[in-house]
């Protein structure tokens, strides 16, 4: 296998030669290592400095148990307040690029870092036996999170964060309902109610959090981030479950008027509250609270580190649109071209939607799940007659 050298963050790195190429990353591959990931790493860094930051905290101990080549695990220890980072991986050869990795680092870097060869889960239940806990965990798979989220919950402290990604978005968007029941416990799912990649956060934090609530703990989102081919997550660890419960349910879409509501958990009304018809469509159960963290999004943005990473100009943008996302706590996000479709009408330029928006007197934002998405607390009708209006 041929490796070639390459730069990230503050580092340079060994990688499989293969692994720069524009093919997507493949389980066949001889060591797992995705070059797109790049923006993935980058946001991973600036996480864990503002939780290290907003926490006070300058000595963390992280765990990355499918560490592949040890980029990231390497950048966690150069780039962030760490003390130790113990990462795994169940493949030989990439644990053996992985020391490589590691001694390339300064001594007083390196040293930092312990590595295993081992499968996921027994990694984790071995450092569990050992009353072995993490400030931050990070669990980056091909595919879902889920068979390692329970693993991950018994080692992180009170209060920890934890972080998952998920590229299986073939089942998150609803493509497979039989796999996103199966992974995700989400039984409903219709497109038509918001952006989708929304939606598949959502659906995505569900599932986590399912986890979490069969072991009594809470994990409740700060930044939730979608870009290309997968979703990822950040979580903090609380106590008990009402703190998830109390904000999971369904979103329906009435059939008659095409309203959107939101009911909890245990709710057994369910008709609109316009019209009064109870036959709408539903998504759920969902997580519907806040997925974005302003103090978290905002430490990030301002981190003068950001200016050293490789994706600084992409995050900037991303972390703005977010940033927007936390002032509408509404879980849904309409997409502009589908409304623009429906009714018979040129897709206009979101700039001015917004400034209809504005002088109608509602609050509206864009989002980063898409460019052409729009959060608001209007109505699809309202949105629907200004799109009509906007006609040449």
């Amino acid at each position: 296998m041929k490796l070639i050298e390459i730069q990230e963050g503050l580092g340079t790195f060994l990688v499989p030669e293969s692994s720069i190429e524009e093919h997507i990353p493949r389980r066949s591959d001889e060591v797992f290592f995705n070059f797109h990931q790049e923006i993935n790493r980058d946001l991973s860094v600036l996480a864990l400095r503002a939780y290290g930051n907003i926490n006070s905290k300058s000595e963390l101990r992280v765990c990355e148990p499918l560490c592949g080549s040890g980029i990231r695990s390497a950048r966690y220890a150069l780039e962030a307040p760490t003390s130790s980072i113990y990462c795994n991986d169940i493949n030989s050869n990439a644990v053996d690029i992985a020391q490589k990795n590691v001694n390339r680092l300064p001594k007083a870097i390196a040293k930092k870092i312990l590595l295993y060869n081992m499968e996921c889960n027994l990694f984790l239940q071995t450092l569990n036996v050992k009353d072995i806990v993490f400030d931050f965990i990070d669990i980056d798979p091909f595919g879902t999170p889920i068979p390692f989220v329970h693993n991950s919950i018994h080692l992180i402290r009170l209060h920890g964060l934890l972080a998952f990604t998920a590229t299986d978005l073939a089942s998150l968007v609803g493509l497979y309902p039989r796999a996103l029941y199966a992974k995700y416990g989400v039984s409903q799912l219709e497109t038509r109610i918001g952006n989708i990649h929304e939606i598949a956060s959502r659906a995505l934090i569900t599932g986590i959090q399912h986890v979490g609530l069969t072991l009594g703990q809470s994990l409740l989102p700060i930044v939730t981030f979608y870009h290309r081919h997968f979703v990822r997550c950040f979580f903090i660890r609380n106590r008990g479950v009402d703190g998830v419960i109390n904000r999971t349910g369904f979103i329906y879409l009435c059939k008659k008027c095409n309203t959107r509501f939101t009911n909890n958990l245990g709710e057994k009304e369910n008709s609109c509250s316009i019209c009064g018809a109870s036959n709408g469509m539903v998504v759920g159960p969902l997580y519907l609270g806040k997925i974005q963290q302003s103090a978290y999004l905002s430490s990030m943005f301002d981190d003068e580190h950001l200016e050293k990473m490789g994706t600084e100009k992409r995050l900037k943008k991303c972390f703005s649109l977010m940033i927007e996302e936390t002032l509408l706590d509404i879980p849904w996000s309409f997409d502009i071209p589908r409304l623009a479709k429906k009714v018979r009408a040129p897709v206009p330029p979101l700039t001015q939607v917004t400034k209809i928006l504005k002088e109608m007197g509602y609050k509206s934002c864009n989002t980063h799940y898409s460019g052409t998405s729009l959060k608001t607390n209007a109505t699809e009708t309202e949105l629907c007659s200004i799109i009509s209006s906007l006609k040449p």
